[in-house]
């Protein structure tokens, strides 16, 4: 499928972010995150994972996303495992609401306006998802959406002629 400038440009600028957020995970105490995400991943793995450890995974892996997606390489799975890492940065708002809500209703403290901004990315994320088009059979990878066109279009003709 072709990509469009606003498509690359999207995917870049969230890599972008991505990968400055990731690289300030790989300094202690450099990321104001740090603390949240430790917190965070010792919860959803009960403790399996040494926090010093488990940072500098989230570092590896939110780089590596930035790299992908800047890059343009494997837009699908980038994509897919970047939804996946942002179904995470949710879960402080069950684990710890104390530090995301105000004490007024509907108030959000400096974490929460941080995991909250993470709409925007994944409202960009599912707007350059690229879905994988497949032929009629189910079996050949169609190339582009031209193709599956004439591909439908020969299908359907031959349909007719059949008839």
């Amino acid at each position: 499928m072709r990509k469009t400038i606003k498509e690359k440009l999207l995917a870049i600028s969230v890599g972008l972010v991505y990968f400055w957020f990731g690289a300030l995970k790989f300094v202690p105490n450099l990321s104001p995150a740090e603390d949240l995400a430790k917190n965070t991943i010792h919860h959803l793995t009960f403790g399996l994972i040494p926090d010093d450890v488990s940072i500098i995974l989230l570092a590896i892996w939110e780089v590596g996303l930035g790299i992908l997606l800047v890059f343009g390489l494997l837009r699908r799975q980038a994509v897919i495992l970047a939804l996946v890492h942002m179904v995470c940065t949710f879960t402080p708002l069950f684990f710890f609401p104390g530090d995301v809500f105000g004490g007024e209703p509907l108030s959000l403290t400096l974490v929460g306006q941080y995991i909250m901004k993470n709409l925007i990315i994944i409202a960009v994320l599912v707007s350059i998802y690229e879905r994988k088009i497949v032929s009629e059979n189910h079996e050949v990878p169609l190339r582009n959406q031209q193709d599956g066109f004439l591909q439908r279009t020969l299908i359907g003709k031959n349909l007719f002629k059949k008839a």
